[in-house]
């Protein structure tokens, strides 16, 4: 009797695990509602990028070729002095030293 009880409580658990598993997967409206959003954010940003590449360039060819230049050159010591950062300091403090 007791085995009868042990097994019907086995497969009532195994019938009721995937029915609550699938009560929260969202419906297939809300899954496409949040796909579309998505895609149209996606569609927004790519658009904001490339309007403000556009613009970027706009601003360096309004210049002198002068100005070009220095735009140039500035960028690029930028772009070194960015490189050089320090480590955290964390990282610093506990790093293995030589001695």
């Amino acid at each position: 009797m007791k085995i009868i009880h042990k097994r019907f409580l086995l497969l009532l658990i195994v019938l009721i695990i995937p029915l609550a598993l699938a009560a929260q997967r969202p419906s297939r409206k809300v899954r496409k509602a949040v796909a579309k959003t998505e895609k149209v954010e996606k569609k927004q940003d790519n658009a904001y990028e490339k309007a403000r590449k556009k613009e970027l360039k706009h601003r360096f060819k309004i210049q002198t070729k002068e100005v070009q230049e220095r735009m140039n050159q500035s960028e690029r010591e930028a772009k070194k002095n960015n490189k050089r950062k320090k480590e955290p300091f964390l990282k610093r403090l506990f790093r293995k030293r030589r001695r």
